[in-house]
């Protein structure tokens, strides 16, 4: 009659500590992904802002364009949410130029190799088809106001995640080569 008694014991004793072991690591589990979800809705900016960083690593400019010593010039329209991360990125090496951030008060593109808008918001900014200057939106190209540039990269959030959509004929058009890679990572190529 010892043993039955003694088995129950143990049963008792390792029940508190396993549900308290399977609690902990449920805790555990809740706390990550509340954080996690946080840090996503709060770093989409700066994810946006790495993104461009890659298009400008995986894009070849006409060696014309791309002196050598000279920045990598991404212009930014005036009062873009992304200004402040992108200028964190000042400085960065880029295929051996260092990346400059410069902000558009006007609609003059000269000197920019990458330039960043908001379509939805008209900007008064004009960029000739043919020139060397690799376009991103912020927003997909279906919202894109009257008048803004016509995007080469669209910015766009699905499922809570940066996703984009390249338009391979105008990056053509502009004499820019896109890399395989970021073409296969696009969501969708035209």
């Amino acid at each position: 009659m010892n043993t039955p008694h003694g088995t129950v014991r143990r049963a008792r004793r390792s029940g508190p500590r396993r549900l308290c072991a399977v609690l902990g690591a449920v805790l555990a589990c809740v706390a990550c992904m509340g954080a996690t979800h946080a840090q996503m809705q709060a770093s989409e900016v700066q994810v946006k802002a790495a993104f461009i960083y890659n298009f400008a690593l995986f894009t070849n400019w006409p060696a014309d364009v791309m002196q050598a010593d000279a920045p990598m010039v991404v212009c930014v329209t005036a009062q873009h949410p992304l200004q402040a991360a992108l200028e964190k990125l000042i400085g960065k090496p880029v295929r051996g130029h260092r990346l400059e951030i410069r902000k558009l008060n006007d609609s003059t593109v000269a000197g920019c190799h990458v330039l960043v808008f908001d379509a939805r918001t008209p900007n008064g900014v004009r960029v000739d088809p043919a020139a060397p200057v690799l376009t991103v939106s912020d927003s997909p190209k279906s919202q894109r106001a009257a008048g803004n540039p016509e995007p080469m990269i669209a910015l766009a959030l699905h499922d809570d995640r940066v996703v984009f959509d390249i338009d391979a004929v105008a990056a053509r058009q502009a004499h820019l080569q896109l890399s395989s890679q970021l073409l296969r990572l696009a969501r969708t190529v035209q």
